[in-house]
């Protein structure tokens, strides 16, 4: 029996480092062992039951289920996916829920924790949104990895703004200037000027845009992206990942598109490719979207730059990986620091 509470708990961890929250009821009342997940357009309810009294908790799955189908409109959710997880080591099915609905879909999981394997109805997945493996986590006894906190907890994100206001300051003055087509090709990237050794050129051509609706292009995406990465990096971070991911583009730019190019949308895409993967690990609490929003947003991006032979697109694509491992990079050695102090 503690085996089993000690699992419940474990699972619970699990469920809540991954954005899920405790069911209520309208009243605020918690129900226990319901879980929610808002993926747009789908919503995710799970129900973790022990094998006693397993009508009593179907009966609670179900109700609570067509309660908050209600909602769904609110939500901005079309369907939900109903999953009842019963634990228990004997063998043969247990009651699904049955809904008359066709928004909602339920899935009916026997779990063993002695197995670690999860058993699914006839004719239902075992695989569902990575939740057999949060399963897996709680049976092994691993501890929830906690989601990252914001390096800064107020203030202004400076490190944005000097970029933007650097940006805006240099494009004013090549707009004004009659020197304007000249810095751009003094200072943009371009195969011929790195071969001849003018590596500055992956730096300065970032900061410079061909108009005011490029800038402001790019800005949008700054403001969106570059806010939040800066929040929760922490300024000295941030530009790091900014600069790497500026680098990137820059060199996927020069490698794969010889054209002379300018703008800091190769950065952008690397915060985008950033926060794309913050997405994926701990869901939407940190960038307002979703997994498949942002896989939408990315996708869309990329895509019609390729419609556009005025864009450089393999910048883009150069930016988002770079700025995707950068992350990926601070999140190992973060879990480094956390082993060797603890």
């Amino acid at each position: 029996m503690d085996n089993l509470i000690k699992f419940i708990e474990k699972f619970n961890e699990q469920l809540l480092s991954q954005s899920f929250f405790e069911g209520r009821t309208a009243n605020g009342e918690k129900v226990p062992g319901i879980f929610l997940r808002i993926e747009n357009p789908v919503l995710y309810i799970i129900g973790v039951f022990e094998k006693d009294n397993q009508e009593e908790f179907t009966e609670i799955l179900t109700t609570y289920t067509k309660e908050v189908s209600q909602d769904l409109e609110e939500m901005r959710c079309t369907h939900i996916i109903s999953l009842g997880i019963y634990l228990s080591e004997e063998e043969g099915g247990f009651p699904a829920p049955v809904y008359f609905d066709e928004r909602i879909h339920a899935v009916n999981w026997r779990y063993s924790i002695e197995k670690k394997k999860v058993f699914a109805g006839a004719g239902e997945p075992d695989r569902l949104f990575g939740i057999e493996k949060l399963l897996l986590h709680a049976a092994e006894g691993k501890v929830a990895e906690a989601p990252p906190k914001p390096a800064m907890k107020g203030g202004l994100p400076w490190a944005c703004i000097f970029i933007f206001l650097l940006c805006i300051v240099l494009l004013i003055d090549t707009t004004l200037s009659a020197r304007g087509g000249s810095m751009i090709r003094a200072y943009g990237i371009s195969r011929s000027g790195i071969w001849q050794g003018e590596y500055y050129r992956f730096i300065t051509s970032m900061f410079l845009h061909s108009g005011i609706m490029h800038l402001l292009s790019n800005s949008i995406f700054l403001y969106y992206f570059g806010f939040k990465a800066e929040y929760l990096l922490g300024s000295k971070r941030f530009l790091i990942l900014y600069l790497v991911s500026g680098l990137c583009g820059g060199l996927f730019s020069i490698l794969f598109h010889d054209v002379l190019a300018i703008g800091a949308s190769g950065a952008i895409y690397g915060l985008m490719g950033a926060m794309f993967v913050l997405t994926k690990l701990y869901g939407p609490r940190y960038t307002g979207m979703n997994y498949a929003t942002m896989l939408l947003l990315v996708v869309t991006s990329i895509g019609f730059g390729f419609l556009d032979m005025g864009i450089d697109n393999f910048a883009h694509i150069g930016g988002f990986i770079g700025g995707s491992l950068v992350f990926l990079i601070y999140r190992k050695l973060d879990r480094k620091q956390k082993e060797i102090s603890t």
